[in-house]
């Protein structure tokens, strides 16, 4: 089937061209771009010829980071993004007990409650959520994923008790006498912890991914990231691409730590298998600035000495990077305070100082909050992409502000340093602690409103085509694909998404109210709006 779209708004995001007025689609790729006589030499008597009517085409949508499968899985957790009090986290949770039929003794998980919006403004502890179920194992999770509070019956099935030490890389919460465990948990804590959580049945988490997949999709997504893919997921995705299960491209990165063997003999390593492929390794150097976890030079205010903390040690991180640059391997490091981003290009530098082969794989450092000017610079040198978690500046700035000053926190994801040194970076949601809007993000590159309406850090706002970038040509760039995705260009996958406005000329506070009407992977509709 040949399929002619015209008569819209198509933006190429390619600079040599970046407005075309008709394309044509033909076996799931772009045969031609240009005038519309010049597609119509392509017509014949069975192409179909779709008027566009004025509305916008862009390359699809490109997510730079995100957990795909906890997207998935949170779907049958329980949403506690709206509380605002311990007793809204207590109620919605009786409610959802109530709702679901759940049975005494199953395991019931919260998630996306945020203590900087409670108004007691600090986490709950076990005896708050005893007051939910003391027969039901409860288990609630930050925003930031970071953190959580289990109920004394879960603390009691996860075997954690006063003689539970804290891991390297976090920490458990105690009580006034120091040793009884209050249910408080950050980072290797909590994420050790987490994984020893039963999850949902099979079955059922297959019908939540399709789920996941449409709510991507409906926000103008092609490719999607899992960012950290232990061997249980691993082999969930080795079934679903069998089982052709998946619409979108989804990319998996292999937890470094744990389950990097798997690398060498996976046949979806560099290569898309039914929508799956293993774009590399991914570690954790830190925590999230909005729990205070993040890994800073300086401390957080109200702090004398408290910078937050590492996760690895330099000689361990030193051993992963090499790892990595071994197996010709891409590494995505999570960093969001300075001193993270600094452990992560010092160590990449000793490493490369090294070694013979300089090549670095594009390496990531996944949210980028705190990194400083100087540190891109040293970045771009060993060619390490940013990929922002923008949004930061809508949904927490104030409580950064909060945490560490305005002077700070005005710095934070800068994207229009990393324009001014002509470096590729990406955006991301990081998803499902915020929801995959790319446009919400395209927003708060442009704008930089807090929630209260303070600009945070104007001289770091950039243009609408800039930020745009960052979520398909760059996009394409970090997974390297930029010969098939990113551009809409002749012989390129057909991955496209149709908006109702342009996001180039309408204003900027309206961008995050631009609606995704349709997206098409390799020429399919993959969602269309009612």
């Amino acid at each position: 089937m040949t399929t002619i779209y015209f008569n819209g708004k198509i933006i190429t995001m390619d600079e040599k061209q970046p407005t075309v007025q008709a394309i044509c689609v033909e076996n799931g790729r772009i045969k031609d771009v240009g005038t519309l006589d010049e597609i119509l030499k392509n017509k014949d008597e069975n192409t179909k010829m779709i008027d566009l009517e004025g509305k916008t085409m862009l390359p699809g949508f490109i997510d730079g980071h995100s957990h795909f499968v906890s997207l998935a899985n949170s779907l049958s957790q329980c949403q506690l993004g709206g509380a605002t009090s311990f007793d809204d986290i207590i109620q919605l949770m009786k409610q959802f007990i109530a709702k679901n039929g759940i049975k005494e003794d199953e395991w019931v998980t919260g998630v996306s409650y945020d203590h900087n919006f409670l108004k007691e403004k600090v986490h709950p502890n076990r005896q708050i959520l005893d007051k939910i179920s003391c027969t039901n194992p409860i288990l609630i999770i930050h925003a930031s994923s970071h953190m959580g509070v289990a109920n004394t019956k879960a603390l009691k099935l996860l075997g954690l008790d006063c003689s539970t030490k804290d891991p390297e890389g976090g920490k458990f919460g105690r009580e006034e006498d120091g040793q009884t465990l209050s249910g408080y948990m950050e980072e290797n804590a909590f994420i050790n912890t987490q994984k020893k959580v039963p999850m949902i049945g099979f079955d059922k988490l297959i019908q939540l991914l399709e789920k996941a997949q449409n709510i991507y999709a409906s926000y103008g997504i092609t490719t999607v990231q899992d960012g950290f893919v232990p061997k249980e997921l691993y082999q969930l995705f080795d079934y679903v691409a069998k089982k052709k299960l998946l619409k979108l491209d989804v990319v998996g990165y292999l937890d470094l730590k744990q389950s990097g063997e798997i690398y060498k003999d996976s046949p979806y390593v560099g290569e898309y298998i039914n929508h799956f492929k293993i774009g590399g390794y991914k570690i954790f150097l830190d925590g999230s600035p909005q729990g205070k976890t993040a890994w800073m030079k300086e401390p957080y205010k109200n702090s004398e000495d408290y910078c937050g903390y590492p996760v690895l040690k330099d000689e361990k991180l030193y051993e992963l990077i090499e790892t990595s640059l071994d197996n010709k391997a891409q590494l995505l490091a999570h960093c969001n305070g300075d001193a993270a981003a600094e452990q992560y290009i010092t160590q990449f530098e000793r490493v490369l100082n090294n070694r013979i082969e300089k090549e670095t794989y594009r390496p990531v450092m996944i949210h980028a909050q705190f990194v400083h000017n100087e540190q891109l610079d040293r970045m771009k040198i060993i060619n390490m992409i940013p990929s922002f978690f923008n949004a930061h500046t809508y949904y927490w700035g104030d409580v950064h502000i909060k945490n560490v000053g305005y002077e700070r926190a005005s710095k934070i994801s800068p994207i229009k340093c990393a324009v001014d040194k002509n470096m590729p970076f990406t955006l991301h949601q990081d998803a499902p602690v915020i929801a995959p809007d790319m446009l919400k993000s395209i927003w708060c590159a442009v704008n930089r409103k807090t929630r209260s309406g303070t600009i945070l850090g104007e001289e770091q706002c950039v243009s609408v085509w800039e930020a745009l970038k960052g979520i398909t040509i760059y996009g394409a760039y970090q997974y390297f694909e930029e010969n098939t995705k990113g551009t809409i260009a002749q012989g390129k996958l057909a991955d496209l998404v149709i908006l109702d406005k342009n996001p180039l000329t309408c204003s900027k506070l309206e961008i995050d109210s631009i609606q995704v009407l349709e997206t098409m992977k390799e020429g399919e509709t993959i969602y269309k709006a009612n």
